[in-house]
């Protein structure tokens, strides 16, 4: 989570028969934006590749974005872990590594003009020999309306004893802002939306909130009764918009790029009430905008509608009941809207479980 301490753990081990000196270990943490160049314009010339071959054999600095495609818009400062350690044959050594990310940092995020990837990078060189590089990918999520002033400390009921010294316990950082994001996300408070179209009301949707996070289902329902208009079927997708900000689109017309991310469809006609249950996808990156794009989410409602009205059949008076023959041709016509809502993250342990990514990775120094 942005705002959070990203820790790992490094092992060395000199698995030779003799002495070995590692001059040093150094470690970065970067953040590169790469983009689309037929969509997204005045970005820095940085963004191109660096060729791995372009570097001399006898390399000995500690370059972290060499050879990535993209330009870093966040570097960490370097931290050297080790300088000039012996190890014996078999020895191994544990060097423990934090680095905060800053509460401001964009999300990892696979659009289709603009990427967002993290990788800590881990530089090593053997003493005479030519330098390493690790890379591990990570995954960020960020809270984009999170203000660290928002957080107050919460005032003690009771008197207080001036001859007992006050500890104070401070939550992890995580905790504080999911706190903040499951208040946000967990106020209720229902939206009715009439829908209709020229020739009278179709139905009256209800969305009890429209904060979501990750991993949440979509609540809404449906009500019919109020409608002029039959319905003959409906879908609803949760939809994803990414925009470029105007300076940097190739062309002005430029489309936002739209993609549905879970869909329910359901067929309605005769029906006085009906619901709506959208799960909220765990790889999905919450809502988000920096200087280059932003993300959005949308519910995208279509409603096919029936152009005449249709013959109402009432409750069945014979003995055992009736059976009721849907009409086999109708004129209809379908209607869109869209309804804006807002993704926040999850706790990155949750958002996890739906890949099964290493976390541990070896490299020959």
């Amino acid at each position: 989570m942005t705002g959070e301490d990203l820790e790992c753990w490094v092992v060395i081990t000199n698995t030779s028969d003799k002495n070995e000196t590692l001059a040093w270990l150094s470690v970065q943490l970067n953040c590169f934006c790469t983009v689309s160049h037929d969509k997204v314009i005045n970005i820095e010339s940085r963004t191109r590749k660096i060729s791995l071959e372009s570097q001399t054999s006898n390399k000995t600095s500690f370059l972290p974005t060499q050879g990535e495609t993209g330009m870093a818009v966040l570097s960490t400062k370097t931290k050297v872990l080790v300088c000039s350690l012996e190890l014996a044959p078999d020895e191994s050594r544990r060097i423990f590594f934090r680095e905060n990310i800053p509460h401001n940092a964009p999300p990892s995020f696979r659009g289709h003009s603009v990427k967002y990837s993290y990788k800590l990078c881990i530089g090593s060189q053997k003493l005479g020999e030519n330098t390493t590089l690790q890379r591990l990918p990570i995954r960020v999520l960020s809270v984009d309306t999170y203000i660290p002033n928002m957080v107050k400390e919460e005032e003690k009921l009771g008197p207080s004893n001036p001859f007992l010294e006050e500890t104070v316990c401070k939550d992890p950082l995580v905790d504080v802002i999911m706190q903040t994001v499951q208040e946000v996300t967990s106020r209720r408070n229902a939206s009715f939306f009439v829908i209709a179209n020229s020739r009278g009301k179709v139905c009256k949707f209800c969305l009890y909130k429209k904060n979501f996070r990750l991993g949440e289902d979509i609540i809404g329902t449906f009500d019919f009764t109020v409608g002029e208009v039959d319905c003959v079927q409906y879908s609803v997708s949760l939809q994803s918009v990414e925009t470029v900000n105007k300076e940097f689109k190739v062309k002005e017309d430029e489309p936002d790029k739209m993609m549905n991310q879970s869909k329910q469809h359901e067929v309605c006609l005769g029906f006085t009430q009906s619901n709506i249950v959208l799960p909220v996808p765990l790889h999905l990156t919450p809502s988000f905008s920096t200087n280059i794009c932003s993300l959005s989410y949308n519910l995208h409602f279509e409603f096919v509608t029936s152009v005449t009205p249709l013959a109402r059949q009432g409750p069945p008076q014979e003995e055992g009941g009736s059976e009721w023959q849907g009409p086999t041709k109708l004129d209809i016509e379908t209607m869109v809207w869209d309804l804006p809502v807002t993704l926040y993250p999850t706790f990155p342990t949750h958002a996890a479980l739906h890949s099964n990514i290493t976390t541990t990775n070896t490299s020959k120094i």
